[in-house]
């Protein structure tokens, strides 16, 4: 047990150091805490509702913590809290540029966890059935890659409409001007 949460530690010291370089390139260093405070409120509550819902009730992934209440809570505070944060960071980039962090902070989370196992996808037994005709593997990434970008809009699209924290890719959607 003390193993797997020295795995959580090393996932979520990887990930910090991820949304500080990505600040740097951005020049919003000094921001980060603001956006660790409103990362840890949208985070939390996604990321537990994420868990139970898609993790626990539909199988499609597991932790080696299990899905108990006290995991679950800093779970959702700290790695969904990140990768908000990581989130709200980029609410001035447009779209391909959002894609893009979002997808590489994707990466970083998922060789963390492949040289330190967190979690295991269970992608495989629930969506084979759906497209059978896709090799595994790319299913896999095909599946991650899209909740990792469908995670980050909902983050973007409830910072934006809730908390008022303005993303330019939204406004453009809302205006049909180019978000690319």
């Amino acid at each position: 047990m003390s193993e797997a949460w020295f795995n959580f530690a090393i996932i979520i010291s990887t990930q910090f150091l991820f949304l500080v370089s990505h600040a740097c390139y951005e020049k919003r260093f000094f921001d980060i805490p603001r956006l660790l405070g409103l990362g840890i409120l949208s985070g939390a509550v996604l990321g537990l509702l994420s868990d139970i819902v898609f993790g626990k009730f539909l199988g499609l992934w597991s932790y080696t913590l299990g899905f108990g209440l006290s995991f679950l809570l800093v779970n959702a505070v700290l790695l969904y809290g990140l990768f908000a944060a990581h989130v709200l960071l980029m609410q001035r980039v447009r779209l391909l540029h959002f894609i893009v962090w979002v997808l590489a902070s994707g990466v970083v989370f998922e060789a963390s966890n492949y040289y330190f196992p967190l979690w295991t996808y269970h992608f495989f037994d629930a969506t084979y059935w759906i497209i059978p005709v896709i090799v595994p593997p790319v299913e896999l990434l095909i599946a991650v890659s899209a909740g990792y970008v469908a995670t980050a809009f909902t983050i973007a699209t409830i910072a934006h409409v809730f908390l008022g924290h303005r993303f330019s890719l939204i406004e453009r959607c809302m205006n049909r001007k180019s978000i690319i």
